[in-house]
Parts: structure tokens; sequence; C-alpha cells
């Protein structure tokens, strides 16, 4: 069972099994991992359950949410992976519970990432020295994808952070198919706009007609093809060339 396991000051303070398609984590009560700290926004993170696999999502927190030191925006989470929100770590774990070898593991990482756990101030410091700029605001205009294969699923609003996509009863655009993922892609929403991420499954994801393996950052009007399915992305407002 996937699990999550919240430490302060080198110290296991809770457990949380992943057991719903998606969990929050914030300074708000209602959060799934609520954490009481001003270097933690109200609702600071999330993660999503796509397929097999779990992706972190920063819910444009203030200070940042951070993965084995480096700033993330959206991640794929693997086992063992620090997630740094304000002064806690969170550790993401798929290993058995409670076995040696994995107390061993979480001491080690702990001791070597201590210095990485900061106050507010240096925490800030450390956001403003990572590559990828800080977010300032949300995307104006709202990203929408249109179907233009004669499917009849018509247009759908991005409106969500994590959109996922296939054939999974808990994927927001249900797409058929043998070939097809459970979570074939997904579009992410952005400080700086909209990314499509390939998941899974033998379903080839094109965007534009050049393959994506990983992420691609979309623009207005671009073509986005998924087996047999075609659809075109667009923000909503934006005037068709």
């Amino acid at each position: 069972m996937v699990r999550l396991l919240l430490t302060f000051n080198e110290q296991v303070i809770k457990e949380y099994p992943f057991v719903k398609e998606g969990i929050t984590i914030g300074r708000q009560e209602d959060n799934t991992i609520p954490i009481d700290n001003l270097a933690v926004s109200g609702y600071h993170a999330r993660i999503d359950r796509a397929g097999s696999d779990y992706i972190l999502t920063d819910l444009q927190s203030t200070n940042g949410t951070f993965v084995n030191k480096q700033k993330v925006v959206s991640h794929k989470l693997s086992h063992g992976d620090m997630i740094i929100i304000g002064k806690h770590v969170i550790f993401f774990m798929t290993s058995e519970k409670g076995s040696a070898a994995e107390a061993e593991e979480i001491q080690e990482k702990l001791a070597v990432g201590k210095t990485m756990v900061l106050d507010t101030a240096k925490h800030r410091d450390l956001l403003a020295k990572q590559k990828t700029p800080s977010p300032t605001s949300p995307p104006e205009k709202m990203g929408m994808i249109s179907f233009i294969d004669g499917s009849g699923l018509g247009e759908i609003e991005l409106s969500r952070k994590l959109t996922k996509i296939g054939k999974a009863e808990t994927s927001e655009v249900r797409l058929s198919g043998l070939l097809m993922g459970a979570t074939a892609a997904t579009i992410s929403r952005r400080p700086t706009g909209y990314t499509i991420s390939f998941q899974g499954g033998l379903t080839k994801l094109k965007v534009n007609g050049r393959v994506v393996k990983e992420s691609a950052a979309l623009r207005d009007f671009d073509t986005i093809e998924l087996g047999s399915y075609k659809f075109q992305f667009y923000e909503r407002g934006s005037k068709k060339p």
C-alpha cells in the first residue's frame, strides 16, 4: 500500500495511507494532510493517482513545493521521495509497512536532508535561486479542448489543476480503446499555462504530429492526437488566426 509519512524534526508524526484518488496538503484543517505552519499555504499541494503513477502538483503556493531539494510544479513520485513543504518532510513510500530497512532509509535521508528543512525566510531565498521562476498569477484565460474527430465528445473545460485523460473511471476525460492506458495523459494547469504529459499505455500521444514521450507546453490551437482521438487545445477568448 502507498503511504505518506509526515515528519518534523527528524521524527515521524503521522502516517497517511493513500486510499483515495487524490489528497491535498496545506495549512487549512480540511486538507487530507493538514500542516499548521506559517510557511505552508492554505492549500499548498496535492497528489493524484494517475493509473499506477502518483502525480504531485504545487497549488501555486507562496513558498513552493520541493522534491529531493528541487522545486517542482508537477512531479511523478517514486518510492522514497522526500516532499519538502515548509519545515516538514513527507516521505512517499511504496514498500511494506514498518520494515527495518524502511526505518533505516528514512533516518538516512532525514540526516542528509536536514539542512533542506528551512525557516520561512531561508525557504524563500532557496525558492528565488531555483531556475524555475516563481509563479505570480494564474492563467488569465480558461483552457479548453475541443474534439474534432467525430467522436461527439464536444468541448471540455480544463478548470482543474490536473485533468486525467484515459479509460479509467476516475479520468475526467474518458476515452476508450484496447491500447488506451487507464490514464494515458494528463493536462496540468500551471501559472505559466497548460502542459500535457504522457503517462502510459500503448497509445501514442502526439502534439501537432510530433510524438510526446514526456511533456509539452500547449499553445492556442495545438492539435492533439491520442490513438484514434483528435482534439484541439485553445484558451477561451482567443481568436483563431
